[in-house]
């Protein structure tokens, strides 16, 4: 090879395990990479690993029966019978040493203080005094995002997800092999954070820290509605990412990114999972404008820094992973707005006036509708997970009056995004065939 490979980076989760195995028998491992370590990947295995180490986890089984996997649902609180659509709502939970925000932005708070979130209205959890009983989360050991993830409201639900993933292809596999077994875990009730890291020689640096709204949409409980850029250095943010650097020391991550989520409730974080590769969204452009710089150029900083010799005129270019905080904070309000679909049927047309108000509004960086969603005769769907999305936005701004009720009237405006053709009508033809939403 006419050139030094110093490092190898894995952009998608079906790739990891090879990524590890080759940085190994290229000798990269242990100056430059972390060897093999299938708790990295393996669900079960990580959690359980976090666990022996002291941190907090979900209550989790692998079952092989589905009599395992009921009995254990039974142990977590599902029980029998359906719940109503949608979940119950509770105001959300502080971050562990951070008082409450109120939920609206007074108009004298035109400077950025503290920005611990200002879009998240609910958290996750539905459970207090509720007679509905708990969920509980069926998938895979392997996977990625929410493939064959199930969020199971009832024993039913429970039985219908363990048949689905029993004996189904394990993920990134390449010979063939099944899931023999299945993973049931205690669902975590709180407020759900996503943490982007870059670590050289074992020092982990926060690139970025975000908070989810999640709320019901379309039947289903904990729909992703934005994601939203909040400040590390808090004493909420310090608890969150020291957490998530406890987990990756605990799994030797020293080198490379990471893509983390957390659950916080009254008792602090608890792990969902550790992904060792990028942010999977466009984050880029929003990170560098709300904070001065994103996870891909750290990095860079992170395996080129120290090179003796750097091609001519990149200073500017460059960052100096010396001089970057551990914990950022942001310098302006951010988001990646999921745009949520409302509608199902063949789409007879896009509400123009609609879209228009979104994209000039004074918060909109960029909006993308995906093509799907474009194409006039095509089947579109309702949202009810992040692989359903219909488009999104990146939102920003210093003034978080101007944030926030930009954000909300773009939540207004989703219901009424497409026009979708009434069953047994005549699409564009005529205004009474159509329909935004059902």
């Amino acid at each position: 090879i006419p050139f030094e490979i110093i490092a190898i980076v894995c952009e998608s989760d079906s790739g990891l395990d090879d990524a590890e195995r080759l940085g190994e028998a290229l000798g990269l491992y242990p100056d430059r990479h972390d060897g093999f370590n299938a708790a990295r990947r393996n669900k079960f295995l990580m959690n359980e690993v976090c666990e022996g180490a002291g941190l907090r986890v979900v209550r989790q089984k692998m079952c092989e029966t589905l009599e395992e996997a009921i009995e254990f649902a039974s142990e977590l609180g599902v029980r029998s019978g359906g719940h109503a659509d949608g979940a119950d709502i509770v105001e959300p939970s502080e971050m562990p040493g951070e008082s409450k925000r109120d939920e609206g932005v007074q108009e004298d708070e035109l400077h950025m203080s503290s920005n611990i979130g200002l879009l998240g209205m609910a958290t996750n959890d539905h459970t207090d005094g509720s007679s509905l009983g708990k969920y509980c989360v069926v998938k895979p050991s392997r996977g990625v995002a929410s493939d064959d993830v199930h969020l199971c409201p009832d024993l039913d639900s429970v039985q219908a997800a363990f048949t689905r993933i029993k004996d189904s292809s394990v993920f990134g596999s390449m010979h063939g092999e099944k899931n023999d077994k299945v993973l049931v875990q205690e669902f975590a009730s709180g407020t759900e954070y996503a943490i982007d890291i870059v670590s050289k020689a074992g020092h982990h640096k926060v690139a970025a820290l975000w908070r989810y709204d999640k709320r019901p949409a379309n039947g289903a409980p904990f729909v992703y509605h934005a994601t939203e850029l909040v400040d590390a250095d808090t004493d909420g943010g310090r608890a969150i990412c020291e957490y998530v650097m406890d987990a990756l020391n605990v799994l030797n991550v020293h080198w490379g990114i990471s893509h983390n989520e957390v659950i916080v409730d009254a008792d602090g974080p608890r792990l969902v999972e550790v992904n060792l590769r990028q942010h999977n969204t466009d984050f880029a452009p929003l990170t560098s404008a709300c904070i001065g710089y994103n996870a891909l150029d750290m990095l860079l900083a992170a395996y080129l820094g120290d090179a003796e010799e750097f091609p001519p005129n990149t200073e500017d270019k460059r960052l100096d992973w010396d001089g970057l905080p551990d914990l950022p904070v942001t310098r302006a309000y951010g988001a990646i707005v999921h745009l949520v679909s409302h509608s199902e049927g063949i789409l007879a047309g896009l509400n123009i006036p609609a879209l228009e108000e979104i994209e000039q509004m004074e918060s909109v960086l960029a909006m993308e509708l995906y093509p799907h969603y474009t194409a006039v005769g095509e089947n579109i769907e309702k949202t009810v997970d992040i692989r359903t999305d219909s488009g999104w936005l990146h939102i920003m701004n210093d003034n978080p009056v101007n944030f926030k009720a930009d954000y909300d009237r773009v939540v207004e405006l989703m219901p009424h995004m497409f026009l979708v053709e009434e069953e047994g009508g005549n699409g564009g033809d005529c205004g009474a065939d159509l329909r935004e939403s059902s």
